[in-house]
């Protein structure tokens, strides 16, 4: 969802007018709707391919999606309310690109990679992330 939180982010002009509430719009918007969403494609595909592997409930699939949004959107809610309107989209661009990254590492480490490996697949995804999110702004539009 960061992904989309940044790709939702990225559309318009960064330093056009707009109002806090056009951007936080945006940003819960995309979250918590690509939430709903996701849980209701893993609810779908539940239904229609028999995983012997799936051990969590529709419930909990839910859970799990909306604490993300959740999590990723009131940071970048922060974010924007304290950056000046120039910078709010940047910002929440910026946040959505920690997220990622933090995931990256979180998830690489759980899956039994080093600390140092996943601090790298870390960094790397930030990189690759941060770029990506500062690039609209500082081609100007």
């Amino acid at each position: 969802m960061a992904v989309a939180l940044i790709a939702a982010l990225s559309t318009g002009d960064d330093h056009a007018e707009h109002t806090q509430l056009e951007v936080l719009g945006i940003v819960w918007g995309t979250t918590v709707g690509l939430a709903i969403v996701h849980w209701f494609a893993l609810l779908l595909s539940a239904q229609v391919v028999d995983d012997p592997d799936l051990h969590h409930t529709p419930l909990e699939m839910l859970y799990a999606q909306l604490v993300m949004a959740f999590c990723v959107a009131a940071v970048a809610t922060v974010v924007v309310a304290v950056l000046s309107e120039d910078l709010e989209r940047l910002g929440a661009r910026i946040t959505a690109a920690l997220f990622i990254a933090g995931l990256v590492g979180f998830e690489t480490r759980i899956k039994g990679l080093s600390h140092g490996r996943a601090a790298t697949y870390g960094v790397v995804a930030l990189t690759l992330g941060l770029a990506i999110a500062t690039m609209k702004w500082f081609l100007g539009g």
